[in-house]
């Protein structure tokens, strides 16, 4: 039945913004099924300018189950569009609340694995807290979400470079800094990185360190440290 695809389309990307825990792994660009509902859009397309142009205006307007037919078709074309759209905006939204999710961090937004908890079968994470590595984000996405996503990336870094010495957009806002030195464990392997001040640190999983806030604000919201 018409609509039936865009229909299957938008109820599997409304259950994937259903959870509110943060971090989510985007599902899978549907490239498949897109392209039937296209396919079935240029199908609607081409009966209505056939039937239309076999019966001509007169008939239009004297043949009711003719215009019956040619309207529902003309809807449901219209339908399949209008939840394409909303797909691919609900798409956009999700790559932009990852960045910022990230801290802007691009490289590390692509080459992450996402991580889960393995569930019991009853929604719960089991007891052993085991993890399965899900695709990263670079795999879920289309070419044209990889584009739009590297666009956003540079234009907020362009943006953002005039407050730079001021204040950094993409820090966490939820817990504003209370004291300029924080400590921190290193929760996953982020190799040797250079701070703000010239020291070189090299974090690895499980140590602790007492550092200043500003120097390791972006790893404690990418997820390299945490605060302890």
């Amino acid at each position: 039945m018409y609509g039936d695809l865009a229909l299957q389309l938008v109820t599997a990307s409304h259950r994937s913004t259903l959870s509110t825990t943060p971090q989510l792994p985007l599902p899978k660009y549907a490239l498949p099924l897109i392209l039937s509902i296209c396919l079935e859009c240029r199908q609607l397309g081409t009966s209505i300018q056939t039937a239309a142009e076999a019966h001509g205006p007169v008939s239009l307007s004297q043949d009711r189950s003719l215009v019956c037919n040619l309207t529902v078709q003309h809807l449901s074309a219209r339908r399949n569009k209008r939840c394409l759209l909303a797909y691919l905006q609900t798409r956009v939204g999700g790559i932009k609340e990852r960045w910022w999710d990230a801290g802007g961090g691009l490289a590390y937004l692509l080459t992450a694995p996402a991580t889960t908890a393995a569930g019991n079968g009853t929604g719960e994470g089991t007891a052993s807290g085991m993890e399965t590595e899900v695709p990263d984000l670079r795999s879920a996405l289309s070419p044209q979400e990889m584009d739009f996503l590297k666009g956003y990336n540079n234009l907020l870094l362009d943006y953002k470079q005039e407050f730079l010495d001021v204040l950094d957009l993409t820090a966490g806002i939820d817990r504003p800094p209370g004291e300029l030195m924080v400590d921190v464990r290193v929760v996953r392997d982020a190799g040797e990185v250079v701070l703000e001040g010239g020291e070189r640190v090299d974090f690895r999983k499980g140590e602790r360190f007492r550092l200043e806030r500003s120097g390791v604000e972006r790893l404690i919201v990418q997820g390299f440290l945490e605060e302890v």
